[in-house]
């Protein structure tokens, strides 16, 4: 079981078999279902640093890429949780409907928020978790080019160097770039927009519709006009025919040979890119919710690795500012195996507590160029060693 190097992570709104379940897409086997919670809507499926999956009933959710921090949205308010300790930092409320679809850019610095108002913000995280000064937070960039919902969002590669896709019910598909905030194309349907994702190379854009075909469009081939038109008779080979409803979501595999689709006739659908043939599909009991390909993690199919579960309940109000300093980390030093260095543990408090007390910013200061120094050593040391 271990030997898979990618499945496909589905679920559905039933909830009549399991919340979220685990397919081989290349011989259609079930692998591995999760039952209980209730059926994760859509847009919340998240994955926690490849071990725990996060689903639940809310609008929008995501998790940053290092699984420190989840921000959910309920209706048109945004909420920012520090996921280990389940303290509610930071709320958000700059949009004026439901807030669609959630997701971080791949540093984690960064997150973007859509909704039914067809506003597209981007947000720094590092701004919005500041909740010790207690400040308005600001977008770092609003887009209101959208008319209507907007209904799923790509972000690149690239950290703050990465394009931005957003598609929406009034028949766009607009790409941004996050370096500059500026808009650098606008692809126009002829059918409402649900679902977006792009290849690895990011150089094609796969939309699904309101009505059920897939388009494929590449952003590197000519007419390089920032506005386009794609009409469906004239794009009839990049276009992928089998859903009969809503294209709910739809991902690609690392190596852009196969796309996974979910659509509300309850059916996932997996094609061979190149071809756009069907090559499997897999019914279930509900409109598709979650249907995304996935490296699969080393403790998925071993029964004998054991994950001890540190989250906590996720609070209901913002954390006290008074009580900020509680919000700790303690960061183990495992002991070396070598005689001249030292064990230790430091407890790294929140930068409110820090600011006033200059012993303590004194004293984690000698601890970094302690750790330092027995970095340095650990690397004379093997550097010795792979010369003799």
């Amino acid at each position: 079981m271990s030997d898979y190097v990618e499945v496909a992570i589905t679920s559905d709104s039933s909830d009549e078999l399991w919340n979220c379940c685990v397919w081989d897409v290349r011989t259609g086997t079930h692998l591995l279902s999760y039952k209980g919670g209730g059926a994760p809507c859509h847009h919340t499926f998240s994955v926690i640093n490849q071990q725990y999956f996060l689903a639940g009933r809310a609008t929008a959710a995501a998790v940053s890429p290092d699984g420190n921090y989840c921000v959910v949205a309920v209706q048109e308010v945004i909420y920012v949780y520090l996921l280990l300790t389940g303290a509610m930092i930071a709320t958000i409320s700059s949009h004026y409907l439901s807030v669609t679809t959630l997701c971080f850019n791949d540093s984690g610095s960064h997150f973007v928020s859509a909704g039914q108002d067809g506003k597209v913000l981007v947000w720094s995280l590092s701004q919005v978790v500041r909740v010790f000064q207690r400040q308005i937070s600001q977008a770092v960039y609003s887009f209101s080019d959208h008319a209507l919902s907007v209904t799923d969002l790509y972000v690149g590669k690239g950290r703050m160097k990465a394009l931005l896709c957003s598609v929406s019910l009034d028949r766009s598909c607009k790409i941004y770039d996050l370096t500059s905030g500026s808009m650098l194309l606008n692809i126009t349907f002829q059918e409402s927009l649900t679902s977006v994702t792009m290849n690895a190379l990011e150089s094609i854009v796969f939309v699904g519709t309101n009505e059920g075909p897939i388009y494929a469009f590449s952003i590197t081939l000519p007419p390089r006009t920032k506005e386009y038109l794609v009409i469906k008779k004239q794009h009839q080979k990049n276009v992928f025919l089998g859903h009969k409803k809503q294209v709910t979501c739809i991902s690609v595999s690392r190596d852009e040979e196969l796309l996974l689709s979910g659509g509300a006739d309850e059916q996932v659908i997996v094609w061979h890119i190149k071809s756009r043939q069907q090559l499997r599909v897999i019914p279930h009991k509900g409109i598709i919710t979650t249907a995304r390909f996935l490296l699969t993690p080393k403790a998925m199919f071993n029964q004998e690795t054991k994950l001890n579960l540190s989250f906590q309940p996720f609070q209901k109000t913002v954390y006290p500012l008074e009580k900020i300093h509680d919000l700790t980390v303690d960061l183990i030093v495992q002991e070396s195996t070598f005689s001249n260095l030292e064990c230790r543990t430091t407890s790294f408090n929140n930068p409110a507590q820090s600011t006033s007390n200059l012993e303590e910013i004194s004293k984690l200061k000698k601890e970094i160029q302690h750790l330092k120094m027995i970095n340095k050593e650990i690397y004379e040391f093997c550097v010795k060693s792979i010369v003799r």
